[in-house]
């Protein structure tokens, strides 16, 4: 790990990448909480409410889908 990538580093980057391989596993609902728990850690990262977003889709829960993707585009603004 250089300089450059300790400065981007996000605290809640290993639960996001826990929930990613979660995901990949098919264990949805339980990738769905590591999400959660990073964007409860740190509300800016838009990956998290991005990736949790993505699997509310996958569920059905487009409501919630909608609300995580606003708050995700809005970060990245």
């Amino acid at each position: 790990m250089n300089i450059d990538e300790i400065s981007n580093y996000q605290p809640s980057t290993p639960l996001n990448i826990i929930g990613v391989e979660k995901a990949d596993e098919g264990e949805i609902e339980i990738a769905i909480r590591y999400f959660t728990e990073a964007i409860d850690l740190d509300p800016t990262d838009p990956k998290a409410y991005f990736n949790r977003a993505t699997l509310r889709v996958k569920i059905g829960d487009i409501q919630g889908a909608r609300s995580d993707f606003t708050f995700a585009r809005n970060l990245n603004k």
